[in-house]
């Protein structure tokens, strides 16, 4: 897990080359935010609201300077969740997640480019803690629209198959989250 964090902020402090700059090119660095959500489990039928600090290493959308190049929307990010399930005793049903994940959209954006409803797929690697329960590893795909992405505000919706090792024949399930990102 720590190779796979430091393999993205690598990846985000590098010039990448693949992303061309021009005028409607919008590029965010650091960008911090927080996502509303709520896990549904499959078997158990238990819905599991919750919040995710959300921190974005770079995400924007770019233009391709040709139809070889690349355009689209791209992030690459960690996030830090808690969810309780809300019909459950005040220490039960409650557990904390921590990942690191990429969003891209392969979309050709050839003479302009679109900052809003955006289709992109993805994926998130990481933790899970379940109290009273253990912990193990965290793999989710994913995917989401991009509401609208300025330089100021970044807003996505999303949805991800929510899997894990600890116990997932009762906690499989769809994650389905709003995220919001302000560039400060």
């Amino acid at each position: 897990m720590k190779k796979f964090v430091l393999l993205l902020l690598v990846l985000a402090l590098l010039p990448i080359n693949i992303f061309c700059e021009s005028k409607t090119d919008v590029r965010n660095a650091f960008v911090p935010g927080l996502s509303a959500s709520a896990i549904t489990g499959f078997t158990n039928g238990k819905i599991y609201p919750g919040f995710d600090f959300h921190y974005a290493f770079v995400e924007g959308v770019s233009e391709a300077r040709s139809r070889s190049s690349f355009g689209g929307y791209y992030e690459f990010y960690t996030e830090i969740g808690f969810y309780k399930e809300l019909n459950s005793p005040v220490d039960e049903d409650i557990f904390f997640t921590y990942a690191a994940g990429v969003n891209l959209s392969f979309e050709k954006f050839i003479h302009g480019s679109r900052d809003f409803l955006i289709p992109y797929f993805g994926a998130k690697l990481g933790g899970i803690y379940f109290n009273n329960v253990g912990s193990g590893m965290l793999l989710e795909p994913v995917l989401g629209l991009v509401v609208l992405n300025k330089n100021s505000i970044n807003i996505n919706l999303n949805s991800g198959l929510f899997l894990n090792t600890v116990d997932l024949s009762n906690y499989i399930g769809l994650h389905s989250s709003l995220v919001v990102n302000l560039n400060l």
